[in-house]
Order: C-alpha cells, then sequence, then structure tokens
C-alpha cells in the first residue's frame, strides 16, 4: 500500500487488536484495530476492519483472528496524502483527489468515484467505448503500445473488484456498492499509473522535444520530427 502520510510504497505489518461483538453467536461477526508505523516517514496508520470472528486454540496460547472481511476503512490518519501532477486534466485530478479525501470515510464511494474516472479515460483519451467496464478494460491491455506493468495492474481490477459478484461495477461504474479488502486503493495506486502513462510522460516529452528542436533551430539544424 502507499502510505497515507507521505505517499510512498511500502509494506506494513500490521498488529492487531481484534475482538468479537456482542451477539457473534448469532452473528459470528468480530472487529478490530490493525496498526503500523511507516517504515519511511514513521506516521502511525490504524485500520478499522470487520469480518467473521475466529478463535484458534493451541496447546500454548489463544489466537483470535478475523476473516472473510467485509469492511476494511484506513481510521488514521483521516486523510490520504496523493498529490496529482499538473499534466493530468482537471476534470481527472479534481475527482481523484476527492475520492483520496473520502476513502477513510467510505472504501465504496472511494471505490466507485476511481471507477469512473478509470471508465472516463479509457473513452476519452483512448477512445475505447463499450457496453461495460470489464470489456472496455480487455480492449485496453490489447493496445500495443501499453506497458505489461500498467495492462497487469489494469487487468487485476476485474478480479480485486470481484466483477462477477457485483456486476454494477461493470456496467454501472459510479454506483455505490460494496468493495472488497484493499479494492479503493489499489484502483487509486492504478489510476496515479495511468495518469502517468496518458498524460504526464508524453506531456513531458513533448516539452523536451520543444526545447531541442528551438536549440537544433539556432545552430542550423533540422528539427526532430514527430
Amino acid at each position: 500500500m502507499k502510505c497515507p502520510h507521505c505517499s510512498v510504497g511500502v509494506s506494513l505489518e500490521f498488529g492487531k487488536t481484534v475482538w468479537a461483538e456482542k451477539d457473534v453467536k448469532e452473528t459470528g461477526m468480530g472487529y478490530g484495530l490493525f496498526y503500523d508505523h511507516c517504515p519511511e516517514c514513521a506516521g502511525l496508520v490504524v485500520l478499522f476492519k470487520r469480518g467473521y470472528y475466529k478463535v484458534e486454540y493451541t496447546t500454548r496460547y489463544e489466537n483470535n483472528y478475523l476473516e472473510d472481511i467485509t469492511l476494511e476503512e484506513i481510521i488514521y490518519p483521516k486523510s490520504v496524502n496523493r498529490k496529482v501532477e499538473t499534466e493530468v486534466p482537471e476534470r481527472y485530478r479534481k475527482d481523484f483527489l476527492e475520492a483520496c479525501a473520502v476513502l477513510p470515510i467510505s472504501a465504496k464511494a472511494s471505490a466507485a468515484l476511481s471507477r469512473r474516472i478509470l471508465q472516463d479515460i479509457l473513452r476519452e483519451h483512448f477512445k475505447i467505448k463499450d457496453s461495460s467496464l470489464a470489456t472496455e478494460i480487455e480492449k485496453f491491455i490489447a493496445l500495443k503500445d501499453v506497458p505489461s506493468y500498467l495492462s497487469q495492474a489494469v487487468d487485476a481490477i476485474r478480479n480485486i473488484g470481484n466483477f462477477a459478484a457485483h456486476p454494477l461495477k461493470d456496467t454501472n461504474t459510479g454506483e455505490v456498492v460494496e468493495v472488497e479488502s484493499g479494492e479503493a486503493e489499489w484502483l487509486l495506486d492504478v489510476l496515479e499509473s495511468l495518469f502517468d502513462f496518458a498524460f504526464i510522460q508524453p506531456n513531458r516529452l513533448a516539452e523536451r522535444k520543444k526545447i531541442l528542436n528551438e536549440k537544433l533551430k539556432s545552430l542550423g539544424k533540422p528539427t526532430m520530427k514527430g
């Protein structure tokens, strides 16, 4: 995950404190706080999770844990610190920052915004339009110039989001529906990579070409084509 304090990609090993709900015998549910410090900035990150409460007994200790997580949210820090470069069009930058802002409050709302941004970019920038997001993703990853790391990341959205179980994610991308554990964060990560590929690097390359052509022209040499 990306640290919500410093935005550096890190691997956190969350310690845990898990409790059973009062009506665990009827519902089977429990909840817990999971926490760790970012190895880069030392910032504290706290997750709240709800799922099915389990107890594992051994000869030496009792281990309680959650499985089949139904809810996972960052409760500290309350805001997610992600930057968006100026090369990204305002329409996407605004919605992306909103998806970041609501993530600690509602992963479902954040994911809905991110899915809508993804589909908008595929349709408007890459001119891929179909009846479902899954099909549009398929056509995107088939493009020849898409790097493998990005095609694999975008393709994983369908599996991580469990489109088969939540068809509205596929046919009505802006719908607020249940999300899988880590899905909302993954969507934000993928969008950052897509922004870089679609907008940031092409714009910076065009600017470098412009500067180089000006130098070549001043030296009386032919400019770069394309």
